[in-house]
This record gives C-alpha cells, structure tokens and sequence, in this order.
C-alpha cells in the first residue's frame, strides 16, 4: 500500500509541474497577442530579361546509296560435241539387242543450284534453317515463315530478290548469298 501512496504522491508532483509550465505558456502568449503586429515589409525584385539565342537548325540529309544486285555467277557448262556416229556392229542373230541407256537431261541451273523445288521450305535444311533464322531472321521463327510462305506466292525469282531486298541484309554475307541459291532452286 505504500507503494501505492509513493506513486501518487509523484504523479501530483508531475501535474504541479505541468501546471506550472503551462502557466508559464499562457503568460508568453498573452504578451505575443498584446505586441503590436509587424510591419510589411517591401521586398525590392529585380527583373531580368531572359535572352533567347536562338541557333540556326543544321539540316542533315540522308544519303541512302543502293547497291545493286549481285546474283552469284554462274559456271559455264562447255557443250559436249557431239560424238561421231559409230559403225554399225555386225549382228550375230544368237545375241539380244542391248537396251538403250537413258540419260537423264540436267538443265544448267540444276547442276549448279540443285533440283528444283515447288516450296522454297524443301531446299532448306534443318542446319540452314538455324542459321537463316539467326542470321537473316534475327533469331524471329515467325517472321522467317511468313517471309517462306510470301516467296512461294511469287512468280519469279527478280520478285523474290525484291521481296527480301526491303530486309536491308548484307548481300556480300555468305548467308545472303547461300539463301539465293535456294532461291534459285525455288524459281529454276
């Protein structure tokens, strides 16, 4: 019970120390309130002009230099003469006619681009696939295939170099130059 007698006995202590400070509070601000109040005072600005230099407009003009087209070349195939006909051997009646051989007739451009395609799809490999993808394509499968599907729609293989000439691809790259081998084998 003392110590309960102890504790209040220091909480009236606080308050009369409370009171006092805030009587002291109340004084200050009832001699705040009676000071007469402050004059305005006038703050002198200077105004300065701002000075807009205004700097001539450099135009630049693009230079867009075209390259033109470079197919690869073309090896010439030198014309076979003609063999000279060949005496005709003396028929045994017991011997059967030899059967003719059939030679099979590869256009230029097969012997040099490889046989003709109807879908440019079929003269990609799965290792050109990749690297035209990547390399062409930036790594973009979908575009690859709608450029794929657009090439079939056309009609010839100057369209075709058009067509893919808006991608702006290095044509002295061994790629560029791989994929128009396959163009050609698309358009013969």
């Amino acid at each position: 019970m003392e110590e309960v007698i102890k504790y209040f006995e220091s909480l009236e202590e606080r308050i009369a120390t409370l009171e006092a400070e805030m009587a002291s509070l109340e004084a200050e601000l009832d001699e705040l309130k009676s000071r007469p109040a402050p004059e305005p005072q006038v703050i002198e600005k200077e105004v300065v002009k701002e000075v807009v230099v205004e700097k001539p407009v450099e135009v630049i003009k693009e230079v867009v230099v075209e390259k033109p087209i470079v197919e690869p070349e073309i090896p010439e195939i030198p014309a076979e003469p003609e063999p000279a006909p060949e005496p005709e051997p003396v028929k045994e009646e017991s011997q059967p006619e030899p059967e003719p051989v059939k030679e099979e007739v590869v256009s230029p451009k097969a012997a040099v681009y490889g046989k003709a395609v109807s879908d440019i799809r079929q003269a990609i490999s799965l290792g050109d696939r990749f690297l035209y993808q990547r390399e062409l394509f930036g790594q973009n499968a979908e575009l690859m295939q709608q450029t794929l599907t657009r090439l079939n729609e056309l009609g010839s293989f100057d369209e075709a170099v058009a067509y893919i000439n808006r991608f702006g691809w290095d044509t002295e790259s061994s790629t560029y130059q791989q994929f128009i081998v396959t163009l050609h084998r698309r358009f013969g």
